[in-house]
Order: C-alpha cells, then structure tokens, then sequence
C-alpha cells in the first residue's frame, strides 16, 4: 500500500519515527538483552555467563533461578479460576468463549511467568477464523517489544514496536578454499510499528508497508511483573535472582577446579636446562637433573569458607525474592500460625499481584469487547484460590472447635476447598461423606 509520508517533514519526529528510533537505543538494547538473559537462566542456559580461568576448567552451573521463579508464578493460576461477571448477558457468553478457545488460565499463567523473567508482557488480541469467538490473545514479552512514551503520562504508550530478527541467505557470500560459494547468513531487525492511526512495518531500515489502524487505539493490555514509576515496561524480579544465581555459579566452578587440582599433589619442578626433561611414575622416586629442584606446593584453598559463603548467598537470594525457602525445599510446622508466619513474604507478594492482575484481567475483557464492538461489562471479580496458597491457614488449627461450635459448618469448609462447588453440591458430598464413613465403621475397615 503506498502511502505519503511527506507530512512527517512539518513535524520534530513523528510517533513511529520515535517507536522505530527506540528499538536502537542502547539502553533499550541492554534492557531486552537482560531480559533474555534472564530467561536463559531459567531454562538452564547459564555455562556461557561463567568466566573459566583455563581451558581445563569445567563449569558447573546451580539453577536456581527456576525453582525460585516457578513458586512466585505459582500463585495466580495455579488451577482454572472461577470468574465472576457482571454486564450484558451477550458480552459476558462472548468473553467466556474467547476465554475457553484460549485457554486463559494456562495462558494468563505463562503471561505471569513471562513478566516476572521479562519485566511486561502484552496481550494483544487478533482476528482468528479458525476459533469459535474469531479472537486469539497473542504474546509478547518484554524482550520482544518497544515502546514509545507517552511524554504527559509515561505509564501509558503512543506506540508499541514488535521486533523480531530476520535471518537470511546474503546473496554475494564469500568463495571458499575450494572454489564454492559459502553461505553467509545476515539478521536484521523486523519491526511492526503501532499507534493510534497507523501500523507500519520495518525490515532493517526499509519500510515495507503501512496501513491505517482502523480500531483508533493501541490494541494491548501490559501485564507488568512490578510496576515502575513513571514506566511502560515493569520490572523484572528475575533480575536479582539472575545476577545472584551467576555468582553462586562462579564460586562453585572455582570450587570445583581447586578440589579437582587437590585430588592429586602439585609439583613445581625448576632450575632445568634447555632441552632436559623429567618423568614423574606413581610410586617411584623422581630423577632430577644436578642442579634442578622439585617442590611440593601445599595449597590451602578456603573451601569450607567458600561453601559457607554459598549458603549465604543462596539465603539472600530467598530473601531478596520473597520466597521463603521452606516454600521450595519444604518443611515442618507446629502449627497453621507458625506456617503462615514463615510464608508470609510469599503471601505478601500474592496480594500484591492479585490485586494488579484483577486490574490487567478487567481491561483485558473490555478490549476484547471494544474489539468486537460490544457493550463493556460493569464488574468483574476473580477468585483467587487463597486456600492453595499456603500448605495450610490458620483456619485449620481451630476446625474441629468452630464446627463444633456451629461457627462453621461442614458445608462451608468443603466450599472453602473447592469454590467451584454450589452450596447443594456441597451439601450432597457431606451426606455422601457421612453415608460412605458410616458404612466402613460398620463393616470393621475403619
């Protein structure tokens, strides 16, 4: 499609032009290339971070990003969520829909990993014939996106950049050594470029195509992994873990080659003339020429306080995250009290991201529903699974009392358990409970 862009000339830099100049920012580039680093220690690619001090040493990596990361992205949508809605019938029967052809609890949970490895993550909602609600969320993560700030309120966009790199067959390759052409790849950078009035494409420099934008808005919704001040893209928790996680890395490389040097006796021999040599045979005397001398080196490597330093670190690096370490390795309690007391940091940041994320789940919705021009709904309230949090709350040590008391009932704990149940579902497991449990008790099992 051809289109004018003379009226860019009138102006300072057009908001594309700005979206097009950030993907090449250097600070932007660092950004995205921390971003992917810190996926790259999720999924176990960490050798190439260890600096090895020769050829002889063998880098041992520790992952311990991924545990770390995998408990704080196990909070939201760890199981199929119950949604309440309130709003036209029709809007509602057509986000259900959307919802179940996209799965949106495995979806919105790899959404909430993505943004605590990358700092953001967009959905952006898609045209898809092949789906009965016509609609797929798409992805991007933080390190596959630019954006161009709004200048009155940077924790809003003007326009998003897409980027992706583009690997291609360079037609003039080089001729090798035996007289055929060798192939040469060459990447460059795609961008599809979004604001309010255009979508433009780049590959490298070169611009491809541009078509108006006929919804008038930018068609994403920022799920951030912590909210910056005064910033589109979040911050990403995966960084301290990272940058702690390489550390432990190196010290135990180290570690592992002083105790690999160790596990055999260290000769320096000198005083040699040119052209003399010495062989060394387990168990026999070593011949020296005159003059020469052998020593042994008795190394003293503070391993243990290495060891000891590890510890240290590893301790930091739960703190730092907010993940108790009982809540990965496990552990034992007395009580339901003492749990919640040692889980607390993680239960702090579950509030804190079931907040936000009702936020990002509602404005999800309505785009949904402005994209298919239909009526916005008026509520929406998302049951968290508060229970599965904790291994156990502070309920459960006063159970038998409350129900004996009346305060609860059965009914309700069993609802407490599993919120999908109604009251009379409830009430039916009860009684089949109770039928069941008198059943074994007469015939001796219990």
């Amino acid at each position: 499609m051809a289109t004018n862009f003379n009226a860019w000339d009138s102006l300072p830099m057009s908001t594309t032009q700005r979206a097009f100049s950030e993907t090449y920012n250097l600070e932007e580039k660092e950004r995205k290339e921390a971003a992917e680093k810190n996926k790259n220690y999720y999924y176990g690619r960490q050798e190439s971070d260890i600096v090895l001090m020769n050829d002889d040493v063998t880098p041992i990596i520790m992952n311990i990003t991924k545990p770390i990361m995998s408990k704080r992205c196990s909070l939201l949508y760890s199981r199929p969520l119950v949604r309440e809605w309130d709003g036209p019938d029709a809007s509602i029967k057509y986000l259900e829909q959307v919802y179940k052809d996209n799965k949106i609890d495995s979806l919105l949970g790899k959404v909430d990993l993505y943004a605590e490895l990358t700092g953001s993550v967009l959905i952006h909602p898609t045209a898809d014939d092949t789906l009965p609600g016509k609609l797929r969320l798409a992805l991007y993560d933080a390190s596959e996106f630019s954006s161009a700030g709004n200048d009155d309120d940077p924790n809003t966009a003007d326009a998003i950049a897409l980027t992706r790199i583009l690997s291609k067959l360079v037609d003039s390759a080089p001729v090798g050594t035996d007289g055929r052409k060798q192939p040469q790849i060459e990447k460059s950078i795609m961008q599809q470029i979004w604001t309010n009035d255009s979508v433009t494409l780049y590959e490298g420099n070169n611009l491809s195509t541009s078509e108006p934008n006929d919804l008038g808005f930018l068609p994403f919704v920022n799920f951030q992994g912590e909210e910056v001040h005064n910033s589109y893209v979040g911050y990403p928790m995966a960084t301290i873990v990272r940058k702690l996680n390489a550390t432990v890395n190196q010290l135990i490389t180290h570690i592992g080659y002083t105790i690999k040097m160790q596990s055999g006796t260290p000769i320096v021999f000198s005083g040699f003339k040119s052209g003399e040599t010495v062989v060394v045979h387990p168990g026999r005397a070593i011949n020296i020429p005159e003059g020469a001398t052998a020593n042994a080196l008795n190394l003293d490597p503070k391993i243990t306080e290495s060891l000891d330093f590890i510890k240290y670190l590893e301790d930091r690096l739960y703190t730092s995250s907010s993940v108790p370490r009982i809540s990965v390795e496990g552990g034992e309690g007395k009580s339901g009290r003492e749990l919640m007391v040692r889980w607390f940091p993680l239960w702090k940041v579950f509030e804190e991201k079931s907040n936000r994320y009702q936020i990002y789940e509602m404005q999800l919705a309505q785009m949904i529903l402005v994209i298919a021009g239909m009526e916005p709904i008026i509520h929406l309230n998302v049951k968290w699974p508060v229970e599965s949090i904790l291994p156990i709350s502070t309920a459960d040590d006063n159970l038998e009392r409350d129900i004996r008391l009346s305060i609860v009932s059965p009914m309700d704990e069993i609802q407490r358990r599993n919120p999908h149940m109604t009251e009379e579902d409830a009430q039916v497991e009860y009684l089949t409970n109770i039928e069941q449990n008198q059943s074994m008790n007469n015939s001796g099992v219990l």
